[in-house]
């Protein structure tokens, strides 16, 4: 037979187990010293009723101690019992109840332990002796069964008590266990109406201030995690989309001339022209996936590993120059400030990579003969570049829309490229825990690149002006 128990039965079985094993060990515990006072208390009564018996000897010799200890022996109790023999020098009893000076007895005022004679074989009889002035001997002893009585007061009261805790710490037990776990079974219930299908359904929440628990607070992770499922998925849509639009033409065209190929293959003399038209399309289709498998492994974060130290303005100076043909087809001016150095952990290949996007599209969109400023500083905990042009700019409303994968303006549809470099610029910044931010230049846009910094920098400024 499988007995499976629910958490909450676990939870308040293990719970009232770890109450009784403490409850057991403080009875135990409360019994041991229970018991280890009282029989110090019947120990010191001996003593003192050996001290009494004595000085009584003293006042009135044999016939005083014989006649107190005849008043003792009158007295009798159910739960207290005592024994006394008072014997001379040659060992024979002069008063007393015990018929026999025990063999066990040693030396004078140690404790003894007799054999109890109304309760053998249950209980003990603690004693003691003494030796009289004259030569004579007195043993008394009291027997310890009220000790005993309450050592069983105590186990029959624990055995109650006992029993009385376990039933309300199972009860109780389980009644907090369903209260703490009824927001993991809110969870539960959100969860599957997600998997249902119901994608906007989040976590309820009961509390989200400072005062939110644990389980709010997983809540609210876990609606965070949501939303950014959600984000990802719309991308991944949006994505598709644009891939669809965007490589369509391409595999259009190539199939368009492949067909016609077919029926009128091209003359000797046409055949390279056709194959470098033909290759032109392939390259585009797999320039846009190695671009998208590019962002992916950024994105992946698995890239840290090949972070190295290096020197931020440095990088920016030789993006400049590698661009500076490019913009010198045009007559453009690249104007950089940069500190002389600036210190940054990160990836050199990617962040050489995301400097060379943000030049050529401001070469892109910039009119002949305009300017294009790149300028390093130093920025709080980090370091702030900004890439400004003097072109069309990107209106507020799709500023965040550009980051997407494959999104392209429809002013820039004629205007080579993917649609992927501004992807590229955000996931490297988000890789290396910054940001970028788009804002306008007027006329023209502004792009802000944060990067955290690795150490603080003594640097001297250094600008310069290049024509291109």
């Amino acid at each position: 037979m499988n007995l499976r128990l629910s958490t909450s039965a676990r939870l308040t079985l293990a719970n009232s187990a770890l109450l009784a094993a403490g409850f057991g060990l403080l009875l135990m515990l409360v019994s041991w010293l229970a018991g280890h006072y009282m029989l110090g208390h019947v120990e010191e009564s001996v003593e003192a009723e050996l001290d009494i018996l004595t000085a009584e000897f003293r006042v009135d010799g044999v016939r005083g101690i014989s006649g107190l200890i005849r008043q003792r022996l009158d007295v009798r109790s159910a739960n207290h019992e005592r024994v006394y023999r008072l014997e001379d020098g040659a060992g024979r009893m002069l008063i007393g109840n015990l018929d026999f000076w025990p063999d066990i007895a040693g030396a004078e005022s140690r404790p003894l332990r007799l054999p109890s004679l109304r309760h053998p074989g249950r209980t003990e009889i603690v004693a003691r002796w003494a030796r009289l002035p004259d030569g004579s001997r007195l043993l008394v002893g009291f027997d310890e069964y009220e000790v005993e009585q309450v050592r069983s007061d105590i186990r029959h009261a624990a055995l109650v008590s006992f029993g009385l805790m376990l039933i309300v710490s199972l009860g109780g037990g389980y009644l907090i266990t369903r209260a703490a776990l009824r927001p993991v079974e809110t969870i539960r219930r959100a969860a599957q109406q997600i998997m249902d299908g119901d994608l906007l359904h989040r976590v309820p929440l009961r509390k989200a201030d400072a005062s939110a628990d644990e389980f709010d607070r997983l809540a609210q992770t876990l609606n965070g995690m949501l939303d950014r499922i959600a984000r990802l998925i719309a991308t991944v849509r949006g994505a598709t989309d644009n891939i669809a639009h965007d490589l369509r033409s391409p595999l259009t065209r190539h199939r368009a001339r492949i067909e016609a190929a077919l029926r009128h293959p091209p003359a000797a003399g046409e055949l390279p022209d056709w194959l470098e038209r033909n290759l032109a399309d392939v390259d585009q289709v797999l320039s846009t996936f190695q671009s998208l498998l590019r962002i992916a492994s950024v994105d992946s974060g698995l890239l840290r590993s090949e972070f190295r130290e290096l020197d931020l303005a440095q990088l920016v100076r030789d993006a400049a120059e590698l661009m500076e043909a490019l913009g010198e087809e045009r007559g453009l001016t690249l104007e950089v400030s940069a500190p002389g150095v600036a210190p940054c952990t990160g990836h050199r290949d990617l962040l050489f990579q995301t400097l060379l996007n943000l030049i050529d599209n401001a070469i892109k969109y910039s009119p002949d003969r305009g300017c294009i400023r790149l300028a390093l500083a130093r920025d709080g905990g980090g370091w702030q570049l900004q890439v400004s042009d003097r072109g069309p700019g990107i209106p507020v409303d799709q500023r965040e829309r550009v980051f997407e994968r494959l999104y392209r303006l429809e002013s820039a549809r004629n205007t080579p490229g993917l649609g992927l470099g501004l992807s590229l610029v955000q996931s490297v910044a988000a890789l290396h825990r910054g940001s970028v931010e788009l804002g306008d230049a007027a006329p023209g846009l502004v792009v802000s690149l944060r990067l955290p910094a690795d150490t603080s920098p003594h640097t001297l400024h250094s600008s310069s002006c290049r024509t291109r």
